[in-house]
């Protein structure tokens, strides 16, 4: 699993990048940033993420959260742009 220093909004896009588009976590229209990633299951119930995994992935997101309100910026539209884009083919 990736990670990700978030300081920026640059970072912040990354991030969500990483976690919604299929090169990366491929969370994609089930991706929402008020989710804890311990909550993402496999069809056949198990566990997408290991515990670590999603800690250190709620960690990022909660600096995503972080930044966006510092920088009074929408993360739930960031991630909707993104989720879009993937929608319309970009």
């Amino acid at each position: 699993m990736k990670t990700f220093d978030i300081q920026t909004m640059q970072g912040v896009e990354q991030f969500l990048q990483y976690v919604i588009e299929p090169n990366g976590l491929a969370l994609g229209m089930g991706f929402h940033p008020d989710n804890d990633f311990a909550d993402y299951i496999k069809e056949n119930g198990e566990k997408i993420f290991s515990d670590d995994e999603a800690k250190t992935l709620n960690e990022m997101t909660s600096k995503c959260f972080d930044i966006c309100e510092k920088q009074n910026a929408d993360i739930y539209a960031l991630a909707l742009d993104i989720i879009n884009g993937l929608n319309n083919g970009k």
